[in-house]
């Protein structure tokens, strides 16, 4: 008896914890200036254009004057782009922690943003007379119901252009390892390399080797993980430290920072993915995937073509 009354809060709990995990689940930022442009002034054409030719609500709208219902187009593009533009400078994004949960609450104030100026500009040719919550209301629930189908527009567009971005910039960067992989020098050729130490914070703890051992170092809180190769097996050393202070004891140029939470022997890329969120990079010696922040994509490329 006692498991089957717990069974409906294990499934409650269970549906709970998986809608937060989609929440919190990283989702794309658009990040290119003229692309948020284009999209703002979609969202503003398509009320306009809508608005004059359907003519809906009528009992709410007043149609009489074209140039008027054009204008709510107007007020759209104009508070989405004070909410993506002067807020946004205000109140910065973090691209790095934005997710499907801060998305929808971004798209919620646009919703509520839109309600209040719609409604002020719809009345404001009257005076606000007959004013009353329940048509304030009323117009919340026309903008949210026309919202919709340029935000879901937008989102497949935005979608589908940030794919092929990344696909494009993982094709490239594809391309350039395995130019560089084609043309590379033996490796009985290169010079002998110099033992690379890499200290902790206190430097009462470091850690010896080659640098060509070295296949990823992660950040994890206070500590980076070390990752490299040693008689063919993939070893890991843990020291106190900062990412930056690692990085700043590596000489050789081919191991690069490739996110802020990934240093990369670029030797060691087997393949390039890219999906909308951006690229990836799957390793050659274990089953790591190491995202790549766009910030990184140029210094990378440089840094593989100057391999060759």
């Amino acid at each position: 008896m006692s498991n089957q009354s717990h069974t409906p809060d294990n499934k409650s709990s269970g549906i709970i914890g998986s809608v937060l995990e989609l929440f919190r689940r990283p989702f794309p930022v658009m990040d290119d200036w003229e692309m948020r442009w284009l999209v703002i002034g979609f969202h503003g054409l398509f009320t306009a254009i809508f608005l004059v030719f359907l003519k809906p609500f009528p009992s709410t709208f007043n149609y009489d004057n074209v140039f008027i219902t054009a204008g709510y187009g107007v007020v759209v593009s104009l508070i989405l782009a004070i909410n993506h533009f002067l807020i946004n400078k205000i109140l910065p994004i973090d691209v790095k922690k934005w997710t499907i949960g801060k998305s929808i609450l971004s798209t919620l104030h646009d919703i509520v943003s839109l309600t209040i100026w719609v409604f002020v500009y719809n009345n404001i040719w009257n005076n606000f007379e007959n004013f009353t919550w329940a048509k304030f209301f009323y117009v919340g629930w026309i903008t949210l119901v026309l919202a919709i189908i340029p935000v879901m527009i937008s989102t497949i567009l935005l979608e589908n252009w940030l794919l092929r971005r990344n696909l494009r910039k993982a094709s490239l960067l594809q391309e350039t390892i395995d130019t560089v992989a084609t043309a590379a020098a033996p490796v009985t050729s290169q010079p002998p390399e110099d033992i690379l130490t890499l200290y902790a914070e206190n430097e009462s703890e470091w850690i010896k080797l080659r640098p060509t051992q070295l296949v990823y170092l992660e950040s994890a809180d206070n500590y980076v993980s070390i990752f490299y190769k040693e008689k063919d097996q993939i070893q890991k050393k843990l020291l106190r430290s900062s990412l930056t202070k690692i990085d700043n004891q590596i000489k050789p140029s081919y191991i690069q920072r490739c996110h802020r939470s990934y240093l990369l022997n670029l030797r060691k890329i087997k393949y390039v993915e890219g999906n909308s969120r951006g690229l990836q990079l799957q390793l050659l010696d274990m089953e790591k995937i190491i995202p790549v922040s766009r910030k990184y994509v140029k210094e990378i490329l440089s840094q593989i073509e100057n391999e060759k």
